[in-house]
């Protein structure tokens, strides 16, 4: 028995190799690379390793818990930052103070506090900074949520974040949620490209729904939201109880850019020199963040005035001077302007260059880096306001007093129309034959009336996937609502608008329809004025021309001899021609103006050919035989101006 015992206890330290699987692991070896690898003996140590005493699978190690993120309020901005929006913080104080301060009292009278606040409007206009700028005022906890942060690749990770943030500001209580660039997280459900953008947009609602009072103790938790595209939102998150209150930040007017200026240069030292009404003036279609671009270029250019300041004064003090005993021929000049300008910036003792003992900006600052600020709102497609004036169209005295009456007038003295008790004229059609003057006659107007200007070629908004061009055209008009108050210039509209008949396509049709719905005479359409140019109206819609749409149609014909004349003066004022040449426009009979720019034009070139300095009447001579005339038949357009009855 006790040799049993030993033989089986034997057995047990010592065990039997498996035979079974020999042939297959000998063919997956065969596979193996003739590389070196890990041995057999040290893999198996690996899995043991791998493995628990009792054989069970290692227990994965718990991740460090993540660090608590700081929800306390902003404390690098004040409202008093936040300049030119004061209808804004009106409609936030009315929506943020008393039901986060007070919520009692909205219990006490069974008033539901404000859930939701969308905030939209162009990028660059605050709408990120205002937000946290009020929450700083208030002193509330502070949930920020980035949009794009939220998306995850894994399922259902999007949505758990969703829930945590909205559960933590349930726990903070009085709290404000501020979600940045909502349309990345609430898209539209129905062009959804994806079951995960659904399900994000789902628990977001049903998380909208859980900041009611009496779900959370009486504790009120109000949600901002930023986007610049409101319309992508889905439908169901714009309804009453959740975001219920839409505020629209638009591009600043003259007057609110100039406290934008103010604002932003509130801790900057800036000469007394510095007009700030002037700066506004010059900055049509700037947003804030425009602005403050220009305040950080306008101290940059300060700062590099000073640098040459610096060096000139060091290369005055070592003009005669060697640097360590050796030549300064045989270094490069940059290598010595370098070293220089260090040398004297760590000299503390030596004065400050003649002319900058002052370190405030000065207004050449701002007018030397203004021209290289491109305004986002151009870059958005806006044309902002044009630097055509008056004195640029030199004839169209009568086409000139229409427009003023029907456009100028009432963006600058709505007043006067309110007294009457009448309503501007919604919109201008100008006609005639091309090169007369019509494009020009729209940008003087947006500048005369300091209005903002969106400038559309009509067949730019043509797209031949379904429902693009329809789409552009509902966007032109978005665009223009977060610029009031904007001219919208619709160039060559018989492009855009053909009239509808059985050969008109589909496409087409459903163009010519949704321009129709956008002109017509709502709400919405409050400081917006449509000026649109043709050569063709007789193939515009009709539907087009009735009032309420564009109801003033004004005719912009050839002009005279003595409108000829006073064109051809304004084109060559400013420039080194005798203005008394511009007399020889009367012999121009049947030219456009378009077509006394091509003879002032080719005048110049046949002074370059004479190889004189200056333009003489020889030119003028020359030019005119050579100038053809680019409107034919006039009959045509004196026949549609008696059928369309316009008075001019």
């Amino acid at each position: 028995m006790e040799g049993e015992f030993k033989g089986a206890d034997f057995a047990e330290k010592t065990p039997v190799p498996d035979m079974s699987n020999i042939m297959n692991k000998s063919i997956v070896g065969s596979w193996a690379p003739a590389t070196p690898s890990v041995t057999t003996d040290e893999a198996s140590k690996k899995r043991d390793g791998q493995r628990q005493a009792n054989g069970e699978p290692p227990r994965k190690r718990r991740k460090p818990p993540i660090e608590q993120a700081d929800r306390s309020p902003p404390s690098h901005i004040s409202l008093e930052d936040v300049g030119g929006v004061d209808n804004v913080k009106e409609q936030l104080k009315d929506l943020l103070v008393l039901p986060l301060l007070c919520p009692e009292e909205y219990q006490l009278r069974n008033i539901p506090i404000p859930r939701g606040i969308l905030l939209h409007g162009p990028p660059g206009c605050g709408k990120t900074d205002i937000s946290r700028a009020f929450a700083a005022k208030l002193g509330m906890p502070f949930v920020e949520i980035a949009g794009p942060s939220i998306v995850s690749g894994m399922s259902g990770e999007s949505e758990k974040q969703v829930r945590e943030h909205f559960e933590e500001a349930r726990r903070l209580a009085p709290c404000l949620i501020f979600i940045d660039e909502i349309d990345v997280i609430a898209p539209k459900r129905d062009s959804a490209q994806s079951q995960m953008e659904k399900r994000i947009v789902a628990q977001l609602l049903l998380s909208m729904d859980t900041l009611a009072m009496e779900k959370n103790d009486g504790k009120p938790v109000i949600v901002l939201a930023a986007t610049n595209r409101p319309d992508s939102l889905d439908p169901a998150l714009r309804r009453g109880g959740r975001f219920d209150t839409e505020i629209n930040m638009g591009v600043p007017n003259e007057s609110g850019r100039e406290r934008i200026l103010s604002a932003l240069t509130r801790q900057i030292r800036v000469s007394a020199d510095v007009d700030f009404a002037r700066l506004a003036k010059m900055t049509p279609g700037f947003v804030g963040a425009d602005l403050r671009d220009l305040v950080g270029k306008a101290g940059t250019w300060s700062m590099d005035r000073y640098r040459k300041a610096l060096e000139k004064q060091a290369a005055d003090l070592e003009s005669a001077m060697e640097i360590d005993g050796e030549p300064n021929q045989q270094r490069s000049h940059m290598d010595q302007s370098i070293e220089r300008l260090i040398r004297r910036v760590r000299d503390k003792e030596q004065s400050r260059p003649e002319g900058f003992e002052e370190t405030a900006i000065t207004m050449d600052a701002f007018l030397t880096v203004l021209p290289g600020i491109q305004p986002s709102s151009k870059r958005e497609g806006f044309a902002t306001i044009p630097d055509t004036t008056w004195e640029d169209i030199g004839a169209l005295k009568e086409v000139r007093e229409e427009l003023e009456t029907a456009i100028v007038e009432p963006i600058k003295h709505p007043e006067r129309y309110a007294q009457v008790g009448i309503s501007a004229p919604t919109g201008v059609l100008l006609w005639g034959p091309p090169g007369c003057g019509k494009t020009l006659l729209a940008k003087a107007v947006a500048a005369e009336s300091k209005a903002n200007f969106i400038s559309v070629k009509g067949p730019e908004l043509l797209n031949k996937y379904v429902g693009e061009s329809e789409r552009a055209v509902r966007q032109t008009f978005m665009r223009a609502r977060s610029s009031v108050p904007c001219v919208i210039f619709f160039d060559e509209l018989d492009a855009l608008v053909p009239r509808r008949d059985e050969s008109l396509s589909e496409s087409s049709a459903r163009v010519v329809n949704t321009l129709l719905t956008e002109l017509d005479g709502l709400s919405s359409r409050a400081g917006i004025y449509v000026i649109a140019a043709t050569n063709r109206p007789d193939i515009i819609d009709s539907a087009m021309l009735r009032p309420g749409r564009l109801e003033t149609l004004l005719f912009v014909g050839l002009p005279g001899p003595e409108e000829r004349v006073e064109i051809l003066r304004a084109l060559i004022r400013g420039k080194p021609i005798d203005k008394n040449l511009a007399e020889i426009a009367r012999r121009c009979d049947g030219y456009s103006g378009a077509d006394l720019e091509s003879l002032l034009r080719k005048a110049g070139q046949n002074a370059l050919k004479r190889k004189a300095t200056k333009v003489e009447e020889v030119d003028f001579e020359h030019a005119v035989t050579t100038v053809r005339k680019s409107v034919g038949d006039m009959r045509k357009y004196e026949n549609m101006k008696k059928t369309l009855a316009t008075r001019i």
